[in-house]
């Protein structure tokens, strides 16, 4: 199978849309089609979308990248750095496959997934004696999560364009879900102190 063929298999079946790195690339695809970019203009771009919970390093989002031109979404042309014409970037752009391929993104059922954590396996395993241990990373992970969901900004009383109410959307989910975490380490680390008092 020639290299063309194989990119538009993937294309066509979703390959691209598989493994939990999917739905950035599903949000990187969509920000490249909206407007082509670099590297570092479109992790920016990502993480002012996706807003803090997200926390993405360029260096992941060239990854996605990567992806992306082999499955043959984007394609990359070098040109001149706007600090200088000796610097040089590769700017992102769709392929004729990106549009298509992010409407197929878009209407694909979102898989219900387990919630699960690394602290849940922690507590899943733990002995008695690393009660202490787990109420420290219970107490530091509610911690984390209340600083995180302060850290979102406050949405537009009236959204003032299609792109403030899809962001205002998803920080409202990330703002919901931070605060169950926090309502659930609190409950669980006063469930865990509870027993070691009690013993």
């Amino acid at each position: 199978m020639t290299a063309i063929a194989q990119t538009a298999g993937e294309v066509a079946d979703g390959t691209w849309m598989r493994g939990s790195a999917a739905p950035l690339k599903g949000a990187l695809l969509g920000l490249v089609l909206e407007r082509p970019g670099h590297g570092y203009d479109l992790a920016n771009r990502l993480n002012m979308r996706l807003g803090p919970a997200w926390r993405l390093e360029a260096n992941r989002v060239y990854r996605l990248l990567d992806d992306l031109e082999r499955s043959g979404l984007v394609r990359y042309e070098v040109q001149p750095s706007k600090h200088g014409p000796r610097q040089l970037r590769a700017v992102y752009h769709p392929t004729e496959n990106a549009r298509q391929a992010l409407t197929r993104w878009i209407e694909t059922a979102v898989p219900r997934e387990a919630a699960r954590s690394v602290l849940q396996a922690k507590i899943a395993v733990a002995r008695e004696d690393d009660a202490p241990l787990l109420l420290e990373a219970l107490k530091r992970y509610e911690s984390d999560c209340m600083e995180l969901s302060q850290s979102l900004e406050p949405p537009p009383v009236v959204p003032r364009s299609w792109r403030s109410l899809v962001i205002d959307c998803g920080r409202d989910a990330v703002d919901a879900q931070l605060k169950a975490e926090v309502d659930w380490a609190r409950r669980t680390r006063q469930r865990i102190g509870e027993y070691v008092e009690g013993q």
